[in-house]
């Protein structure tokens, strides 16, 4: 008799079971895809933050030549060194941004097809 009893509550208690299974089955699956799209976002400012870090580094790489003109030498650069420093400074800036423009005008298209991909 005591049996019968357990069967019956054991199955009293499997229909909540069962609905709240199948509740967090499809509350997971209705946030993937929002998680998906979190993520292909979060890539990408990733990838933007790396562009921005390259010029920064290149910006330090420049400015570091500049002041080693400045204070490595106990007498100052000539005008010839100085002007030479800050024309390869300059060359090495333009480059780096237009690496950097280019590389952001290509993320945003990157970024459109994730974002299409994940939809």
């Amino acid at each position: 008799m005591a049996h019968q009893h357990n069967t019956t509550s054991a199955s009293s208690e499997d229909p909540g079971q069962l609905m709240q299974t199948w509740w967090h089955h499809y509350c997971l699956l209705s946030t993937v895809p929002m998680v998906r799209l979190q993520v292909a976002w979060l890539e990408n400012v990733t990838q933007a933050m790396q562009m921005e870090a390259d010029l920064f580094r290149a910006v330090v790489k420049s400015s570091e030549k500049m002041t080693q003109c400045f204070t490595d030498n106990n007498q100052n650069c000539g005008a010839a060194e100085l002007t030479e420093h800050y024309q390869e400074m300059v060359k090495t800036l333009t480059e780096a941004n237009m690496e950097r423009f280019e590389r952001v005008s290509q993320l945003s298209h990157e970024f459109r097809r994730s974002l299409w991909e994940e939809i």
